[in-house]
């Protein structure tokens, strides 16, 4: 993306902090008069297993996706305390659409020698977070399309947001909408024609029964030489799992 969009980016994210799990529980079988119907889980992104290869890369809440082994993993942004270099750090990553993410990963950082900050793909998971998944996915959606409009790019961008559709994250049920912004003409040397980004909401529960949502997030370049290849972008996005269902 842009100089312009990227250092848009990098102010957002130089706040970032450790993201505070909130108590959970997932969904279950168990009949309770007291409780809603539990919500059906649709069907499942993946067609099969991340490659051999990929990188696990987790959060506190659960949540697991996988990655290319190229991929940096860990904090993209923070820096590592002296003796700790070799040791993946991820503090968190402010998105500045409502959430703090961890368990973030980052493809080709700094592959635009005209920004500060810039790189092909950038991906985390929140901390849980009140409200129905379904709302959750479109909200998160609609806040970053703004973001994208009006933030990432100098001359703005066309976002519409389609509807969030229900899918199965290992057989619990969640909502995903995947969206793209078409950049307006001209564009600065670093800004891609196309930006992806891809929520799901992952239904749960808050510690009081309350409805409540895991959000994964992902954000990619598109349509112009150098980018993460489609196929690898929508297998990252279809490796959203537990840690269990492995």
């Amino acid at each position: 993306m842009v100089a312009t969009a990227r250092s848009g980016l990098a102010t957002i994210l130089a706040g970032s902090l450790v993201a505070a799990l909130t108590g959970c529980a997932l969904w279950t079988d168990d009949a309770d008069p007291a409780t809603p119907d539990r919500e059906e889980p649709g069907p499942t992104l993946a067609a099969g297993p991340p490659p051999g290869d990929w990188q696990d890369v987790r959060s506190p809440t659960g949540l697991v996706y996988s990655v290319p082994p190229e991929w940096e993993v860990g904090d993209p942004f923070g820096s590592p305390a002296p003796g700790d270099e070799d040791v993946p750090q991820d503090p968190g990553s402010d998105w500045g659409s409502g959430f703090v993410t961890t368990a973030n990963s980052i493809a080709d950082r700094g592959y635009c020698a005209a920004s500060g900050l810039s790189f092909r793909t950038l991906a985390g998971i929140s901390a849980v977070l009140p409200g129905d998944a379904r709302e959750q996915a479109e909200s998160a959606s609609r806040a970053m399309a703004d973001s994208i409009d009006r933030r990432f790019t100098r001359n703005g961008a066309d976002v519409p947001v389609p509807e969030a559709r229900s899918i199965g994250v290992s057989g619990v049920p969640a909502w995903y909408v995947s969206l793209r912004g078409a950049v307006r003409p001209p564009r600065d040397s670093c800004t891609p024609p196309t930006i992806r980004f891809d929520t799901i909401a992952v239904s749960t529960r808050a510690a009081d029964g309350a409805p409540a949502s895991i959000v994964f997030v992902l954000m990619s370049d598109e349509d112009e030489p150098g980018v993460q290849p489609e196929a690898t972008i929508d297998a990252v996005v279809a490796s959203l799992r537990y840690d269990n269902s492995v």
